[in-house]
C-alpha cells in the first residue's frame, strides 16, 4: 500500500478552530480531515457528520423522524456558535486508520465498512498520508486492465 499513499495531506491541529476545519475540508474537497496534536502526532479525524451532529440541537437528537428534523436555518444558527470552538471538541478518536504495511484489500474493506471516504495512513504516531476511495478504485481499475490482457 505504501506506493499508493497520497502524501500531499492536509491536517488540522487539535487547537484549530472549527472554522479552520471546515475551510480546510472545503479547500481540499474532502469530507474528513485528520487531526494532529501539538507534537504532530495523529490523534483522530473529523468528518462532516461529526460537525453536523454537533450543530443539531440536542433536544432533536432523540427524535428519529425526519419530519421533526431541525431546519437548515436552525442548524446554521447553531453551527455559527461553534465556529470558534477547538477541533478537538469534534474529534473522532476511533476513526479508522491504516499503516503503510497494511494491504489494499484491508484498507478497501475498512473504508467500505466504516462508510468513510478517506483513511489516514499512520506510521507509529505519525500521519504520513491518506488513502481515499478513489485510490482504491483506481488500483482496482489497473488490476482489471491487467487481467484483461
Amino acid at each position: 500500500m505504501r506506493d499508493y499513499v497520497f502524501r500531499d495531506i492536509s491536517s488540522v491541529n487539535e487547537n484549530s478552530s472549527l472554522r479552520r476545519v471546515i475551510g480546510t475540508m472545503k479547500l481540499h474537497r474532502s469530507s474528513a480531515v485528520p487531526v494532529v496534536n501539538s507534537l504532530g502526532e495523529y490523534i483522530g479525524c473529523i468528518n462532516e457528520q461529526d460537525i453536523l451532529d454537533a450543530a443539531i440541537p440536542s433536544y432533536m437528537k432523540s427524535i428519529y423522524d425526519t419530519s421533526f428534523m431541525a431546519g437548515i436555518d436552525q442548524i446554521t444558527a447553531n453551527l455559527s456558535t461553534l465556529l470558534d470552538e477547538k477541533a478537538v471538541r469534534f474529534l473522532d478518536e476511533k476513526y479508522p486508520s491504516v499503516s503503510p504495511n497494511d494491504s489494499m484489500s484491508y484498507a478497501a474493506d475498512l473504508l467500505y465498512r466504516s462508510k468513510g471516504t478517506i483513511l489516514p495512513v499512520v506510521e507509529g504516531k505519525t500521519l504520513i498520508g491518506l488513502i481515499s476511495r478513489i485510490e482504491i478504485l483506481t488500483i482496482a481499475l489497473g488490476e482489471c486492465k491487467e487481467q484483461e490482457k
